[in-house]
């Protein structure tokens, strides 16, 4: 990991987090910030393999790959949590 890892990861923290205040609920908030610190770390790798780390569109990668990160685990969270049995 090099010295911009941890910056880079402050816009897939701030995407997950609004993605999850906009499907309410606490459970929500939390899993969508975290899969938008998997989806930007993911594309920081990505970003940082193609030579792209620079500029625009390093911050464009980022903020598209925190989106897909969060909406894809809180999708996942959300089928999971609908299919367990209510006691």
């Amino acid at each position: 990991m090099g010295d911009h890892f941890w910056p880079a990861m402050y816009p897939g923290l701030i995407v997950g987090v609004l993605y999850g205040l906009s499907l309410r609920g606490v459970f929500n908030t939390v899993i969508a910030a975290l899969g938008g610190l998997i989806g930007a770390a993911i594309a920081y790798e990505g970003l940082l393999a193609a030579n792209l780390n620079d500029g625009l569109p390093s911050v464009i990668g980022l903020i598209v790959g925190a989106f897909l990160g969060a909406y894809l685990l809180t999708s996942i969270a959300q089928r999971f949590s609908s299919t367990r049995p209510k006691t």
